[in-house]
């Protein structure tokens, strides 16, 4: 048994039973920590559990001064001390459970149908908010209960200090508090308050003496009612903020159940984007959507919806409605958009010929017919790049090209344009073309027994040494004429291929053997023991077998003897390093890595240098498939064949 301090032992009162359920101190804190930390949301529950009561006012006051008292008074119903007791001291009390989905209101105010909001009894902490302790009084059939609360420990989280009773006329409830931390400005709360509940004649909130203008429907641009397919009403009104005082915070869907706002207004639900919230169309119109059939999908704290079958189909069916609202909203717009743009462009468009200035019309309506949702700015800015292109030499293929592009396109050919210049770019799609060519070609070619190994495949291989490891992939390696002469000494005459000794492609680092290609290139280094001569210092061999060439031991022991034999010419750098490859068709029962004190000989196969080329190039032939399947295996080994262009700086 591990041992335990005694700082780990907490001491047991006699008077607490050992087999109750004990709270740490903390617990209402901890297990409702947006109520408790941020004043807003603790005033907007007290607004709410009001509306719950069946008030018809509300009165908030908020000091402006630490230790002054913060005070929340309704005229709702109010609470006998039997009431108070089951509903106050009841975690997480279920009031539509207890009390069902309806308020009831005084019995001397008008009733009318008025959906509550209470969930789980968590708005009821809000003052801890502010302090650690606070004051209950309600009231109804003129007796007054009035209650001090405070953070508890053991057995229970909060506790009741005292408990008065005294005579008071009429009903409601008052909760205060002096105020030790989380001070709210009035200004802000009433801002806030004023936006997340509906305007109703019947309910009324005052802030410091001044009253709350509940949000109300002005700007109306459309209203409709919509019945979804699993029976959820909607009730849908469009806003226009150009016609009202509303701030760019509250555009987008605002879900109102039973007249209070669900989180914030916003254009993303549930990973579904209805609009992207840049466009002018979303900074200029709000959706209202109220319902009352989502009470049940509401969270607790009324900042979102919870994550049920339901709401994600709400959210689907919902968005069908909104991209109709934007394109008919769009199409009024659209046509005003296209003549602002040519307006400004007008000087460049007269300069350009009738058939450009068609070229540049088409541009635009396709554009626009495909994104409606284009800024003037993106658009005014892709005219002009289009009058650019139609000046240009290659313009009117560029633009055949660029209407052809689905808006998506553009959005990353502008990205594309804004991070990289046009010559970066060339340089390095023409450098992984280049590559990915070469590896596509060798693999189509290398088991094929009609290849001509010695005039398409080695050139390949040969030609692209960064296929045996980026320290090769270097324009330091070149050929060297001593190095030449002693490989080509390793040789007896009958083993050349004579049809091959005047190589077409010139190159004087190859040696044509009956059976193989072989390839000596090295990096010098000055010798300082020499006088400072330049001398071969990393050394590479690549020896290429004949189509079909399976690799057996001795052609291993072969590569071995160059290797050897080139070490203890003096032509070497004293430190030179020397790698080779054997490249066959397939391997035999043969060690692939021998290394030794003249240097290594690694053994491959065409198919391995293929697999191995896509792991560097991260995948992009597989990618890029569909691409260089549509050209010819003649046309790819040509393009791969093709000496590298001088790139000009």
């Amino acid at each position: 048994m591990a041992d335990v301090t005694s700082a780990e032992v907490l001491p047991i009162k006699k008077d607490v039973p050992l087999d109750f359920v004990r709270f740490e101190e903390g617990y209402i804190f901890r297990n409702n920590r947006a109520i408790t930390s941020t004043p807003d949301i603790a005033l907007t529950e007290f607004v709410a559990n009001a509306w719950d009561a069946g008030a018809y006012n509300v009165s908030i006051v908020i000091p402006y001064e630490n230790g002054d008292v913060i005070s929340v008074e309704d005229d709702g119903t109010g609470m006998s001390d039997a009431e108070f007791r089951q509903r106050w001291l009841t975690l997480n009390y279920d009031r539509q459970k207890r009390q069902g989905k309806e308020v009831v209101f005084p019995a001397d105010t008008r009733a009318y149908k008025r959906i509550a909001y209470g969930r789980n009894g968590v708005g009821r902490h809000g003052m801890l908010c502010f302090a650690d302790n606070y004051t209950v009084e309600t009231w109804q059939n003129d007796i007054c209960n009035k209650y001090d609360l405070a953070i508890s420990s053991g057995m229970g989280p909060f506790k009741i200090l005292s408990h008065t009773q005294y005579s008071k006329a009429g009903h409601g409830t008052k909760i205060s508090t002096c105020v030790h931390r989380h001070l709210p400005s009035p200004e802000a709360m009433t801002e806030i308050i004023s936006a997340r509940f509906l305007y109703d004649p019947y309910f009324s909130v005052v802030i410091n003496g001044k009253r709350v203008d509940l949000l109300s429907h002005k700007g109306v641009y459309d209203e409709k009612d919509i019945v979804l397919s699993n029976g959820v009403k909607l009730h849908l009104i469009i806003i226009d903020s150009s016609k009202t005082a509303m701030k760019s915070q509250q555009h987008g869907i605002a879900f109102w159940v039973s007249g209070r706002l669900v989180g914030k207004p916003s254009w993303t639900y549930g990973g579904f984007q209805f609009l992207d919230g840049r466009f002018r169309v979303a900074k200029r119109y709000t959706l209202i959507v109220q319902t009352d059939d989502l009470i049940d999908d509401v969270l607790p704290d009324w900042t979102g919806f919870i994550d049920s079958p339901q709401i994600r189909e709400v959210y689907q069916q919902f968005k069908e409605y909104v991209d109709d609202f934007v394109a008919n909203v769009m199409t009024e717009q659209v046509s005003e958009l296209k003549l602002e743009v040519i307006r400004d462009t007008r000087d460049e468009l007269e300069l350009l010929s009738t058939s450009g200035q068609r070229d540049i019309s088409m541009f635009i309506e396709g554009v626009t017919a495909r994104n409606p949702m284009l800024s003037q700015d993106f658009l005014h800015t892709a005219v002009e790049a289009i009058i650019t292109i139609e000046q240009a030499k290659k313009g009117e293929q560029l633009l055949a090209q660029l209407s052809q592009m689905t808006p998506n396109d553009l959005d990353k050919l502008s990205d594309l344009l804004r991070e990289w210049d046009i010559g970066d770019i060339l340089t390095v799609i023409s450098e992984i073309d280049k590559r990915i060519t070469v590896v596509e070609a060798i693999s189509r070619i290398f088991d094929n027994k009609d290849t001509d190994e010695l005039h398409t495949l080695h050139p390949l291989v040969l030609n692209a040494r960064w296929l045996f490891g980026a320290e090769f992939d270097s324009p330091m390696f070149v050929s060297n004429s001593a190095l030449t002469t002693v490989v080509k000494s390793l040789f007896k005459p009958n083993e050349y291929d004579v049809s091959e000794i005047n190589n077409p492609r010139k190159r004087p680092d190859i040696v044509c053997l009956k059976t193989s290609t072989i390839q000596a290139v090295c990096t010098d280094r000055a010798d300082v023991d020499a006088g400072g001569i330049m001398k071969p210092d990393q050394v590479l061999i690549i020896e290429l077998k004949r189509g079909g060439f399976t690799i057996e031991a001795q052609e291993v022991s072969q590569a071995e003897t160059y290797v050897r034999q080139i070490k203890k010419a003096s032509i070497l750098h004293k430190a030179a390093e020397i790698t080779a490859f054997v490249v066959g068709a397939s391997i035999g029962d043969v060690d692939c890595n021998k290394k030794s004190d003249s240097g290594v000989v690694h053994v491959v196969t065409y198919g391995h240098l293929v697999e191995t080329a896509s792991k560097k190039l991260f995948r992009l032939r597989e990618t890029l498939r569909a691409h260089y399947n549509e050209i010819g295996e003649k046309s790819l080994v040509e393009r791969a064949l093709e000496e590298p262009k001088q790139l000009t700086m």
